[in-house]
């Protein structure tokens, strides 16, 4: 999970979180002063660990680092899924959310 603190924590009491022997977590809380090189990362960390197989990070974060992801997609690499869910501070944009640009091109939908 990459992440703002709300969305973090609420996946910690789902259950969803690891901090193994050697302090090691299965997140990352975002916030003012994590830097972009921290959370690029994070994400190269949690998507070589194969324990790992959803990849939940928050759409505001993810559209910015929207070349990170997409080079990682380009590879053709199925594990783990990317899952972008909304945070609490910044609401669903669908114009951001590639999975809904694919289903509405797909489709054919408009907005």
């Amino acid at each position: 999970m990459i992440g703002d603190d709300d969305t973090i924590t609420g996946m910690l009491l789902a259950g969803c979180g690891n901090v193994d022997e050697k302090r090691n977590s299965n997140f990352l809380v975002v916030d003012a002063k994590t830097s972009h090189a921290q959370i690029e990362e994070a994400f190269n960390k949690f998507t070589k660990d194969p324990r790992i197989s959803i990849l939940v990070i928050n759409q505001y974060i993810a559209h910015e680092m929207r070349g990170t992801l997409d080079k990682w997609a380009e590879l053709g690499e199925k594990r783990p899924a990317i899952l972008e869910v909304p945070s609490k501070e910044h609401p669903y944009e669908k114009a951001l959310d590639p999975v809904y640009q694919r289903t509405k091109l797909l489709l054919g939908l408009r907005d």
